[in-house]
């Protein structure tokens, strides 16, 4: 094999004695002033690589061992010194491998020798096909041996070329006391060195990039071709799928067995940084049992907007089948907005009243209403925890029940007959109690079900699911499902990888969080920079348009719009001070909505709910002394905002504007303030710079830039994960993963309960 014109430089290198004519790095030592060969490359301004005793090339000390027992006189005993000399080891191991890769192979670090004090008296850096290749062991008697062995191609190949980097005594210099040339397999062309192991080597950058699509459940294969596409092609520096995927794999075994403890330590670390944030957690049998934490933007949108709140628990959002369960509530906007969450290992009284009870400690008042579905304990952890609260049942999970439960009417007209009118009574908020009950037994009587279990049973529930029931309760017709919670419930499972580390669906649900108030505040942005068109001429409605948030206007506005056209003022009594007038509403070309099981939700149609399709009188009454306004619908009661009977007075008193004491603080504008929707669910007040500086080298800066110096592996991944407080690696994990959690809801290993429906519906299937 031929001499590679990289290695002349290097043939002269085999003296014991360091001449600086034949050195290794001969043109840095000539253009250096002191000889040292280090002019090219930058230090610290406060570190000096050399004390003057170094840089004159004499010691005082000659016998390096005897030195080492006197740390006075010793100056590799230094912490500046010991750092110069790791960091001269450092640009020797770099110089060797930029010639390694325009030679055409790879470098890997091979045996070390040291003293006492940790300085590094001989190191050899050899070829990465040194050494033999690993062969399988073969046992005719093992059973197992004739199973296909998997075919894997051999690396090494007893590759003798190196280089032996040895320290002169009492110098922290060192030179080439041994070179081997010459290599005993081929190496790459200059074309295919973006394929070396060096240069596929992932730096701290790409490693944010694939972690950050983790965090969007975006795994290490198509996070490889967005870099791709990215990086205008695969060929490009930046390391293959495979490195990709080992990136997920090294993160993955580092958390392992700490996964509990990481989060534990990320959470506390979190809890003492950012103000107001709020955590606790519960240890049983040194697993981690239970958890709950929010910071101080869901505490302020609880203040505002917490006076119904809904609960829902999922499953299979971590490896471990602990239960999610979110506190879920409206906002100014309608949306969705999350007050704080837990993880649970049992779905049991006992957890969810210590859920609860973290809940009430963080957020120091009881919610108005809680809504849940048909969970027993969930309903009676409430009732303790929350006394002064009303507990409501999901009204969907109740009617996606009612196909199973009527089978008894087999004719499907009449079954859809049935179906329509239980809809119009189940969500008719305008009846009163004692009208619900006449209705429901009439209903029974007509379709002969007076005998059906479930019928009667959910009867006995009405005062727990029914709007009838709930008309003197504030806010009630804000939520009647836990659509919402399940919504984003569903948004942290489709962002969280199956089978997620605590610690990674941590990461993941700070993402949704951010994700979520970066759309509150672009809905208070397009409230405050857009128009909406009047459609009225009343003064009360550009009134409206610069109190409310546009969606919560456009409510408004209908509800003005419905006063001037189908609303008109029939009669007027006074007495004593209140004014009581009868306001004619005419229900002209509103039919009832086409309903089925599951496509009733919160809307605002809730007249297209009532029982009779004619004109209906509505009372308003008005106090002259107080000015309050008050109507028999109670729309301002269940939903905050003004009824169209109460605009249609308006026009009889010459009110221009809707009163202060009509507009509730949850739907103004500007309820959160910016800055405080913009901090970030992180361990710091605001880690923005960091990350942006991460992405300005991924998108602007070239590889060859070098990685972030982090002390040790584990600090990389810490910081990755962002575990960034003092925790210490150790032999003891005081909090230890859950194990054997199996909750009801969580699935039985590939069987599944069918319903009676479904049991039928493949009965059928199988005949036909």
């Amino acid at each position: 094999m031929g001499i590679n014109k990289h290695s002349r430089n290097f043939l002269a290198m085999g003296d014991q004695e360091p001449d600086v004519n034949n050195h290794i790095y001969k043109e840095h030592y000539l253009a250096s002033d002191d000889g040292n060969g280090i002019e090219d490359f930058d230090f610290p301004d406060n570190d000096t690589l050399y004390n003057d005793e170094f840089q004159t090339g004499e010691s005082s000390n000659p016998n390096l061992e005897d030195a080492n027992n006197d740390e006075d006189e010793n100056h590799f005993v230094d912490e500046d010194i010991e750092d110069n000399h790791m960091l001269l080891m450092k640009i020797q191991k770099t110089m060797y491998r930029k010639y390694a890769l325009e030679s055409g192979f790879d470098v890997r670090l091979g045996r070390v020798q040291k003293i006492k004090n940790g300085i590094i008296t001989n190191r050899h850096l050899v070829c990465n096909r040194e050494g033999n290749p690993n062969t399988s062991k073969l046992d005719t008697l093992d059973i197992q041996h004739k199973k296909t062995q998997r075919r894997k191609n051999l690396f090494r190949r007893n590759c003798k070329a190196k280089v032996v980097l040895e320290i002169i005594p009492g110098t922290l210099t060192y030179f080439v006391s041994d070179f081997v040339e010459r290599h005993n397999h081929e190496l790459f062309s200059k074309g295919n060195m973006h394929l070396s192991r060096s240069k596929r080597k992932l730096d701290y950058s790409q490693e944010i990039f694939i972690h950050n699509l983790l965090k969007q459940n975006i795994g290490p294969v198509k996070a490889h071709r967005l870099y791709s596409a990215l990086r205008v092609g695969p060929s490009v520096r930046g390391g293959l799928v495979t490195d990709f995927k080992n990136a997920r794999r090294n993160l993955n075994c580092y958390i392992g067995g700490r996964d509990a403890k990481l989060l534990v330590d990320k959470m506390n670390d979190m809890k003492k940084n950012v103000p107001s944030f709020t955590f606790e957690y519960k240890v049983s049998n040194k697993r981690l049992n239970s958890l709950f934490w929010a910071d101080e933007t869901a505490k302020y949108n609880y203040n505002s907007f917490g006076d119904v709140i809904s609960l829902d628990a999922t499953f299979s959002m971590n490896k471990y089948d602990m239960v999610f369960v979110s506190f879920t509530g409206i906002d100014n906007h309608k949306k969705c907005v999350t007050f704080g969450a837990g993880l649970l290992s049992k779905e049991d009284g006992v957890s969810y009243e210590w859920l609860l009870r973290a809940f009430l400690k963080a957020f120091r008042k009881q919610p108005q209403l809680v809504l849940s579905d048909q969970d027993p304990t969930l309903k009676k952890a409430i009732d303790k925890v929350f006394p002064l609260a009303h507990h409501r049942l999901c009204m969907w999970h109740i009617t996606k029940k009612l196909p199973n439960k009527i089978l008894s009417i087999e004719d499907v007209t009449t079954n859809q007959k049935f179906r329509k009118h239980f809809h119009s009574i189940i969500w008719n908020s305008k009846l009163e109690p004692h009208e619900f009950e006449n209705v429901w037994r009439q209903m029974l009587e007509e379709f002969k079900i007076t005998d059906n279990t479930w019928m009667n049973t959910m009867c006995g529930l009405r005062k727990s699911w029914i709007p009838a029931f709930f008309k003197h309760i504030p806010m009630s017709g804000l939520m009647r499902t836990t659509s919402l919670s399940e919504s984003q419930n569903w948004s942290f499972q489709t962002t969280t990888l199956i089978g997620s580390y605590l610690v990674m669906f941590m990461m993941t649900f700070e993402s949704v969080m951010e994700r979520q108030r970066h759309n509150q505040i672009l809905n208070d942005f397009n409230t405050a920079t857009t128009f909406p068109k009047f459609i009225t001429r009343t003064p009360y409605e550009p009134h409206a348009s610069n109190v409310y948030t546009r969606k919560i206007f456009y409510q408004v506005q209908k509800e003005i719009s419905r006063s001037e056209d189908n609303c008109f003022q029939k009669n007027v009594i006074s007495s004593n001070g209140v004014d009581t007038i009868i306001v004619m509403e005419k229900r002209k070309n509103i039919t009832i909505r086409q309903t089925n099981d599951v496509d009733v939700d919160d809307k605002d149609e809730e007249y297209n709910y009532d029982c009779l399709i004619r004109d209906t009188e509505y009372t308003v009454t008005h106090s002259t002394k107080d000015g309050s306004f008050k109507c028999t619908c109670m729309h301002f009661e269940h939903l905050g905002i003004l009824c169209r009977h109460i605009f249609c007075v308006f026009k009889f008193y010459g009110i221009e504007q809707i009163p202060e004491k009509y507009i509730l603080k949850r739907w103004r504008r500007d309820v959160i303030p910016t800055e405080l929707l913009k901090r970030r669910f992180t361990n710091s007040f605001d880690d923005s710079t960091s990350d942006m500086t991460a992405t300005d080298i991924f998108s602007t800066v070239d590889h060859d830039c070098p990685n972030h110096d982090l002390p040790t592996r584990a600090d990389h991944f810490k910081q990755l994960l962002g575990v960034v407080g003092p925790y210490v690696e150790s032999d003891v994990n005081d909090i230890q993963n859950p194990t054997d959690i199996r909750n009801k809801g969580c699935g039985s290993r590939g069987k599944r309960l069918k319903s009676t429906k479904e049991m039928i519906e493949k009965e059928i299937n199988l005949e036909t």
